[in-house]
């Protein structure tokens, strides 16, 4: 590693900011861009028919996760009977490259029992739906049988996927059609708040660690059979269990047209969210989307920025999308979610066998802070290395668009007097989550090197 050459500030500080790197693409974990693998079902393969390992996540700028929206029947085709055999196979085959989300459908234009017919059959009410000469079954969402049925289902699936560090989120979809919290192309009933209330709370019931994320879509269904009052009482509602929003449709025509220059048709409601869970956007299906909407990507920026997002998606394929969009992708990745800079370091007289407060200078150049706490460390390599400070969480005050400024208590006690190196690392668990810091300033092992320093030893009479 080449020795850093760092300007000085008033004795005592030094400045980082000659480090920065704004220019590569960082993969940290929870936030950047994801990718639908299963659209609309397990039985129609679009968008995963013409994907291939190392033909996509090498290219892909930021990549997070993949988005699997399966229907229950996909899951749980007979009673009792679940076969999780194609999503094994999908996480043994992806797991070394990503991370994965889920949706959980119980009604799609695209499968007529997206809802088990067993459900039916078993005594659940629900809708008969005829479009294009086919018949689709949508239940009904308030119905005590198929809440039932689906509580025991929400709970089998979550035995095996709470909690399981490869699943960013889970994207509550048990109401509406393509589960996106609506019932256009169905049934267009709104159902009152107490049961978009129901769906939610059965997620809560069984998915305890893994985070949930909202649709917009069910805020607008709840101000339509209830009022724009009662809307913000659900969403409020939602947000006050620390559960994150997502909207499926921006740039879709009639938004654009409609809405704001974001697209956004509920721009507020994300405020309610995005200080305490992740916002996570979803671009319409990219090639139904006409330049006059697409704009070159600005709208979707635009909503990105404003809702201060941390994960974003298209419907489509990776190949063509990247071909047009490349530098747009590269120019979101950093800033999905937090995106960290070292601006300044104050470092004290350091004693050996004493302990030292230092601060140092972070600033959050993202659209939205984390929401997972990452563990901070310090080190002093010489010789031998020592490890100086470590802490937990200290990140969750980083928030987007300013610089925060953190005492760190830095224990020389077992240093001895000497030259070091001081290093710095970010991490959660065995994962580094990097800095925006020129690569010849970090280690492999993701240290930065922030200084030079002298621990000298201490006063002693003679």
């Amino acid at each position: 590693m080449n020795e850093p050459y760092l300007a000085k500030l008033p004795r005592g500080f030094i400045d980082l900011r000659p480090l920065a790197d704004d220019k590569r693409v960082l993969n940290n974990p929870h936030k950047g861009w994801y990718i639908h693998y299963i659209d609309n079902g397990m039985m129609r393969p679009t968008y995963r028919d013409k994907m291939q390992p190392g033909d996509l996540l090498e290219d892909l700028p930021g990549l997070s996760h993949l988005y699997l929206r399966v229907d229950w029947a996909d899951i749980e085709p007979e009673e009792g009977r679940f076969d999780f055999s194609e999503l094994d196979r999908i996480f043994a085959e992806w797991e070394s490259r990503c991370n994965f989300s889920f949706r959980f459908c119980c009604y799609e234009t695209s499968n007529p029992h997206a809802t088990p017919e067993w459900v039916r059959n078993a005594g659940a009410k629900g809708f008969e739906i005829e479009s294009n000469g086919a018949v689709r079954w949508e239940p009904d969402y308030s119905d005590p049988v198929f809440l039932a049925k689906l509580d025991n289902f929400l709970g089998k699936v979550a035995e095996k996927y709470d909690g399981d560090r490869r699943v960013e989120f889970i994207d509550i979809g048990t109401y509406g059609t393509w589960g996106e919290g609506h019932t256009g192309f169905g049934s267009g009933k709104n159902y009152p708040i107490e049961v978009l209330k129901a769906h939610v709370e059965l997620h809560l019931k069984h998915f305890k660690s893994t985070k949930l994320l909202l649709n917009d879509d069910m805020f607008s269904t709840a101000c339509g059979a209830d009022g724009v009052d009662a809307g913000n009482e659900f969403a409020d509602f939602c947000a006050g269990l620390g559960i994150g929003a997502r909207d499926d449709s921006v740039c879709v025509k009639y938004y654009s047209d409609s809405f704001g220059y974001d697209t956004l048709k509920n721009g507020n409601f994300f405020a309610k969210f995005n200080e305490t869970a992740p916002v996570d956007l979803e671009l319409q299906h990219y090639h139904l989307v006409a330049d006059g909407e697409m704009k070159d990507c600005f709208p979707f920026l635009e909503a990105l920025r404003s809702a201060h997002a941390t994960y974003a998606g298209f419907h489509g394929y990776p190949r063509p999308w990247l071909e047009k969009y490349q530098y747009f992708t590269e120019y979101a990745a950093n800033r999905l979610g937090y995106w960290y800079f070292l601006d300044k370091l104050y470092l004290p007289e350091c004693i050996s066998g004493t302990k030292a407060i230092a601060k140092l200078w972070v600033e959050n150049r993202g659209f939205a802070p984390a929401y997972d706490q990452f563990r901070l460390e310090l080190r002093v390599v010489g010789e031998k290395v020592y490890p100086v400070y470590g802490s937990d969480g200290l990140n969750l005050n980083w928030k987007p668009g300013g610089q925060s400024v953190e005492l760190l208590k830095l224990d020389f006690e077992k240093v001895p007097a000497g030259k070091y190196a001081l290093e710095l690392r970010l991490s959660e668990g065995d994962r580094a989550v990097e800095f925006a810091v020129k690569p010849e300033f970090v280690s492999a092992e993701k240290w930065v090197r922030l200084a030079e320093l002298e621990v000298r030893a201490p006063f002693s009479v003679r």
